[in-house]
């Protein structure tokens, strides 16, 4: 653990591509950071997505990234890598996998990691560096509602001092089982976001309903690849309409007036 690792290639999220990497210092601009290692049982081939051995090494990742990082790790601007063998090396008996935390600077499927230099390690942990924690951010979606808000959009990280439209609350992991569809997420993520944002404002979701400023958002599972690997998980986020952003954090902020 500890290693950092470059590529020439992309390394995406939610991508079941394997580039080559090698090992540099983690003073040295890199896109990957080893947290763990594993191995795959015995088989014919290199486990693919949507595979118990995958889903098994996944899970054990997602383990090793937030013990890494000091916190979930769904609460930072990374996500997790399985760096998988080789089918040449498959073939040779290798069964070993690498667990990898990659840097991203938005939400979403398909985002390519980051180059970084520095190490990701206790960067969630209370008193840590936390550069990395989700807090403040801009949205990117499609037109928003009549009332100015978003119902799904990509999110990028933004200091809370300056003007922006959304705060992360919290994530929602789904239940285990066929991917969900756009209509099913909906009905299971609302009201358990809504709950988190409510928590983040210091109010009840009763409360939460009322104000007609502040608004839940959650990300949408649009990657099915993600799902079969095991990733179920939507980010919430609290949010104010695109005509009156705000320039401080909402937390704590109860029924007071918001700071535009």
């Amino acid at each position: 653990m500890g290693a950092c690792l470059t590529s020439g290639g992309n390394i995406v999220s939610g991508d079941k591509g394997d580039p080559v990497t090698k090992e540099v210092g983690c003073g040295t601009a890199h896109k990957l950071e080893v947290v763990g290692t594993g191995r795959f049982p015995d088989g014919g081939q290199v486990p693919g997505w949507g595979s118990d051995a995958l889903r098994a090494a996944y899970v054990e990742c997602g383990k090793a990234a937030t013990a890494y990082l000091g916190a979930d790790w769904h609460g930072g601007w990374v996500f997790v890598h399985i760096g998988r063998p080789a089918t040449s090396d498959w073939i040779s008996g290798a069964r070993g996998y690498v667990c990898g935390l990659a840097e991203v600077d938005r939400t979403g499927p398909y985002e390519a990691a980051r180059q970084r230099i520095g190490t990701v390690k206790g960067d969630l942990a209370p008193g840590g560096a936390g550069k990395l924690a989700q807090r403040c951010a801009t949205l990117i979606g499609q037109a928003p509602d009549a009332q100015g808000f978003y119902d799904g959009a990509t999110a990028t990280p933004a200091d809370c001092a300056a003007v922006h439209d959304a705060e992360y609350a919290g994530f929602v992991e789904h239940s285990a089982g066929v991917y969900p569809a756009y209509e099913s997420q909906q009905v299971f993520v609302r009201t358990r976001c809504d709950a988190l944002v409510a928590s983040l404002l210091g109010l009840t979701p009763q409360a939460l309903g009322k104000r007609r400023d502040v608004r839940g958002m959650f990300t949408y599972l649009d990657n099915e690849m993600e799902w079969q690997a095991g990733e179920r998980t939507s980010l919430c986020y609290a949010t104010v309409s695109q005509g009156h952003k705000v320039r401080a954090s909402v937390k704590g902020l109860g029924s007071g007036p918001l700071q535009y």
